[in-house]
């Protein structure tokens, strides 16, 4: 899977251009601000219709213009995107009124300095790495999370009510909608989780961190909701006004050496425990899609020492966007293809 050029307009502080990329590594140089993320974001933006950075999608727009424009263009079919408030997807030249419709057209894996908030974060941060990784698999879990979350907030509307105002005819059919779209949550994450967690062990280890693990802290304990549980609790919802089981209050515990690494974990461990649970999620895509994903890489070896950095990179393979203040920050015998940038404006050498 390669992404073979882009092509962007109106988005954030990148001058509009086209540009023609290298299928191995691709190296982003230029000073903090210059735009670097931005261009990653493109690329990101292009395969998923969404940021890695905001939920906010009117901040992708370039100052005082009304839209964006992206044309992405891989070694199998073109991609493009207009967005002026409202989102128009074209997938080889046939517009698609679904997400999923569009989704896995360009499998894409992003590692940023901001991965350490998947560990040191809220477990909302580690849910939303899960169900992202699982919609690149499967565009479907993307609708039935979709509905689970308007089904929650109708339930948690209902919740809110003065107690002898809530009709709970409509609390149980809410109910049966809640228990359906949450297992079919429930029975995907269950599928991912074992492969994850392989995954993360062996890559922590071949980056020399022993000890790690990772556990699914369910808050139905059994990762199956039904109505007798949900029978069970609703005394407890009513009193709080909000739902206290489901997926949307689960949460992933990575662990080291039997304790919590946000907890107990050092800066460097947390750093590499970031890395690896990003690598896993590459590893996984790749057996899963049957092509290598497109690795995005925004200083993600900045802070990790020479024997790391090599490490890293030496686990790395297919096409690679490494963007960097300092070309010292990866592995410059890899480099195929260099692209500087200074005030959003991109020149290839």
């Amino acid at each position: 899977m390669i992404l073979q050029k882009i092509e962007y307009n109106g988005f954030r502080n990148l001058v509009d251009n086209r540009l023609e990329f290298s299928d191995q590594l691709n190296l982003i140089i230029g000073p903090n601000g210059a735009g670097k993320t931005n261009l990653l974001e493109a690329i990101f933006f292009s395969a998923y219709t969404r940021s890695f950075r905001t939920n906010d999608e009117r901040n992708l727009l370039k100052f005082n213009e009304p839209s964006l424009r992206i044309q992405a263009k891989s070694d199998k079919t073109e991609a493009n995107i207009f967005y002026n408030g409202e989102k128009r997807l074209t997938l080889g030249g046939v517009e698609k009124n679904r997400l999923s419709e569009f989704i896995g057209w360009l499998a894409v894996c992003i590692f940023s300095l901001d991965d350490v908030w998947i560990l040191r974060g809220t477990p909302s941060r580690r849910r939303a790495f899960l169900d992202w990784l699982i919609s690149k698999l499967n565009p479907n879990y993307l609708v039935n999370l979709s509905e689970y979350r308007r089904i929650l907030r109708q339930r948690n509307c209902l919740l809110q009510m003065d107690q002898t105002d809530i009709d709970i005819e409509l609390l149980n059919v809410i109910n049966e909608q809640m228990i359906h779209y949450g297992n079919e949550i429930y029975k995907e994450r269950g599928k991912i989780i074992p492969v994850l967690k392989e995954k993360f062990v062996g890559v922590g280890q071949a980056l020399g961190l022993n000890g790690l693990d990772m556990e699914y802290r369910d808050s139905t304990f059994k990762m199956q909701l039904d109505l007798e549980l949900l029978k069970e609790r609703e005394p407890e919802d009513i009193k709080y006004k909000i739902t206290g089981i489901g997926p949307h209050r689960d949460d992933i515990l990575i662990i080291r050496n039997r304790r919590p690494i946000k907890d107990f974990g050092s800066d460097g461990e947390v750093r590499l425990s970031a890395i690896a649970l990003k690598i896993a999620e590459s590893e996984i895509l790749q057996e899963k899609l049957g092509g290598k994903p497109i690795l995005l890489l925004d200083e993600a070896a900045s802070e990790l020492d020479q024997k790391r950095k090599e490490a890293l990179f030496d686990m790395l393979s297919g096409q690679i966007f490494y963007a960097t203040v300092n070309e010292d920050n990866c592995t410059k015998k890899m480099v195929k293809k260099r692209f500087f940038i200074q005030g959003g404006q991109v020149e290839v050498s």
